[in-house]
């Protein structure tokens, strides 16, 4: 099971990676969505996936591996109670191991090496080194904030930024600052001598303001869209953005490595101007190896199986593991 922030999806398997059950469920983040409702996510999906596998799906488990996002929530002793009476409802038996970082999962599905660099960049943004196929260093992942610099909220921001600048000067507007503003005041213009453009700006501050911060990540498509149009001001941004999360996975990298980076999240998968921009910076010098994840449940599956004896070494089971069902929901931004 993947269990992000958005979507769980959790996929029961053989050892051969053949797909005998799939289910998805709104987010299972125990720290976004509080433990009650992230453990009844999980239920759900589990739930599904296991009787969509068949009679004796339940008994015939071998191993389990969720990840989750907010895992570091488990750290208190209700919490990860709460969890793990979520498979025990779904008719799983807690083995007191089931649970990773939903960046370990999103790594696996990416490549099948042990060591490496996970780039997650999706509402939010975080780089992790692992080792081992664990966790040991992180970059960034501070929250909107004050970081996650490069993701879809900061895409958001910075687009919301030139827009009321753009506004504010009151002349023609780029497609950037003219796609959001259609959105955030649809038919508004400056009306009669005494409205100056700076109020118009204004205007359109108010009204994000009213609204939740996070909500400016809807904006990171249109960001896309703008550069594809040869939009400078998004250029520039995309460019930054870029720069941001190479920036984050330099940290957590020794410099000259050439492990593999994974990259994963709704703006890396979903933006290709940005993901562009940021492999050309991540390649430069050093000929990393830079891959983009699978299918992330297929890469929680694959853990599991070699828990129960597969071979970490077969490289074509690897792929059959994570390859992405083009029925699957997407990772949005």
């Amino acid at each position: 099971m993947d269990a992000g922030g958005t979507t769980t999806r959790a996929l029961v398997s053989t050892l051969n990676g053949e797909r005998l059950g799939q289910a998805w469920a709104a987010g299972a983040n125990p720290n976004t969505h509080g433990p009650e409702r992230a453990g009844e996510q999980l239920t759900e999906a589990i739930g599904t996936a296991l009787d969509r596998a068949g009679a004796g799906a339940r008994e015939a488990v071998a191993a389990t591996v969720i990840g989750l996002a907010g895992v570091s929530g488990l750290r208190e002793g209700s919490v990860h109670a709460r969890m793990e009476r979520a498979l025990v409802k779904a008719g799983l038996t807690p083995r007191g191991e089931e649970f990773l970082g939903d960046d370990v999962v999103a790594f696996a599905s990416g490549t099948p090496e042990r060591e490496g660099t996970i780039l997650i960049a999706g509402t939010g943004a975080i780089a992790t080194r692992i080792e081992d196929r664990r966790r040991t260093r992180s970059a960034d992942g501070m929250g909107w904030l004050i970081g996650d610099e490069g993701s879809a909220f900061w895409l958001g921001h910075q687009a919301a930024r030139e827009t009321a600048r753009q506004l504010g000067l009151g002349g023609e507007l780029s497609p950037l600052a003219r796609s959001i503003a259609k959105r955030v005041i649809p038919g508004q213009r400056p009306n009669g001598p005494d409205h100056r453009p700076e109020e118009h700006a204004r205007d359109f501050a108010r009204k994000l303001t009213m609204g939740e911060p996070i909500s400016l990540a809807e904006f990171a498509p249109l960001v896309g869209d703008a550069h594809a149009q040869g939009d400078p001001a998004a250029e520039v941004i995309v460019n930054a953005a870029a720069g941001h999360l190479a920036q984050s996975v330099h940290q957590v990298r020794i410099p000259g490595e050439r492990s593999p980076v994974v990259l994963a999240g709704g703006v890396l998968m979903g933006s290709a101007p940005v993901r562009a921009a940021l492999t050309r910076k991540l390649t430069l010098g050093t000929g990393s190896a830079v891959s983009r994840a699978g299918c992330t449940a297929g890469g929680a599956a694959w853990l599991a199986a070699l828990r129960a004896g597969a071979d970490e070494g077969d490289a074509e089971l690897h792929s059959v593991f994570t390859e992405v069902d083009p029925d699957e929901p997407s990772d949005s931004i």
